[in-house]
């Protein structure tokens, strides 16, 4: 039996919802972090790449690249062991989505 994902349009940064984005980003705290409106802007700031799915509502992918002032002790660890990388900081996925195939679509993306 072939499994069949559905299609889901993939938004720019500029398209994601804000209120949406820290809904989602805070339900799913404990496994990235907790953002606040400030903390998500300066977030989006840096990012070197950041999409969403129904802008931001049903999933979200944040990354960063090797010129980001990103304080943080995992990307940190990059920065000193690699001369150009790409830095997944949060890829989320409302519950609804799981099994779609929305992850791999906003990475592939």
């Amino acid at each position: 039996m072939a499994l069949i994902r559905k299609m889901h349009a993939i938004d720019d940064r500029s398209l994601l919802d804000k209120v949406a984005v820290l809904s989602l980003n805070n339900a799913h705290a404990k496994e990235t972090s907790a953002l606040d409106e400030t903390s998500l802007a300066e977030l989006l700031e840096m990012a070197f790449y950041a999409r969403g799915i129904a802008r931001g509502a049903t999933a979200l992918l944040i990354a960063l690249d090797q010129n980001s002032p990103y304080r943080n002790p995992n990307f940190s660890w990059f920065k000193k062991s690699r001369e150009s990388f790409v830095y997944i900081d949060r890829i989320i996925v409302a519950a609804s989505a799981w099994g779609e195939g929305v992850a791999r679509s906003l990475v592939v993306s």
